[in-house]
């Protein structure tokens, strides 16, 4: 459970996605971690981008929200900002 930067843009990716997800379907943080078996401010944690999860914390948060686990990355990459090359 390592500590996120928050000016990451895959990390704040999948904090909205997380978020946005937990929303669609109407649970609560609290109740996401129950499925998950995590702790609810580790939930909101991951929902602010202030932690990144573990892979195996990734599949419990799909299989919490009732999704599989390339969904869920599928849909944070989805909300990345796309990179911009630099031209030498």
């Amino acid at each position: 459970m390592a500590m996120a930067s928050r000016d990451d843009p895959l990390i704040n990716a999948f904090a909205s996605e997380l978020k946005g997800r937990r929303q669609a379907i109407g649970i609560s943080q609290e109740e996401l971690a129950h499925r998950a078996q995590v702790n609810r401010t580790y939930v909101a944690k991951l929902e602010l981008g202030q932690n990144q999860p573990t892979l195996t914390t990734l599949s419990r948060l799909a299989a919490g929200l009732s999704m599989g686990l390339v969904e869920l990355i599928e849909g944070t990459l989805k909300r990345r900002p796309k990179e911009t090359t630099r031209q030498p």
